[in-house]
């Protein structure tokens, strides 16, 4: 078979290419994926418990938290621990929403439901001695 003069690639080398692009696209999703900002809350003993960690497992440090109450009125603000834990008694026992920013424009978002409060205050009743 003869060569095509003035072709910079043939078909092998072209494909060589789009695979290399598919396996390098695959890898940067894979990492941008694992930078994605997770935020973990439940209520326990009164107090509700922020966790905050990228998708491959590292904590959130210094990140803001903001809590806000079912009709977007701040009810508090904070900051993640270096072990990207965060907690705080509610002022209320209704629902809310607790925001985690990160400076790099990141975000997450989790809601805790005033049935929430009820289900752990249950738990904890069944789990007081009588």
């Amino acid at each position: 078979m003869a060569k095509s003069e003035g072709r910079l690639f043939d078909k092998v080398s072209v494909c060589k290419i789009l695979l290399c692009s598919v396996v390098l696209s695959v890898f940067m999703m894979g990492s941008a994926y694992g930078h994605s900002p997770v935020l973990w809350c439940y209520v326990q003993d009164g107090q509700v418990h922020v966790e905050a960690f990228f998708m491959g497992g590292t904590k959130i440090q210094n990140a803001k938290i903001y809590v806000v109450d079912k009709n977007g009125n701040k009810l508090l603000e904070g900051k993640t621990n270096e072990k990207g834990l965060f907690h705080f008694t509610p002022p209320v026992k209704d629902d809310m929403t607790i925001l985690l920013r990160i400076d790099s424009g990141h975000s997450a978002e989790f809601t805790i439901t005033k049935q929430d409060f009820l289900d752990a205050e249950k738990e904890q009743e069944r789990a007081t001695p009588k």
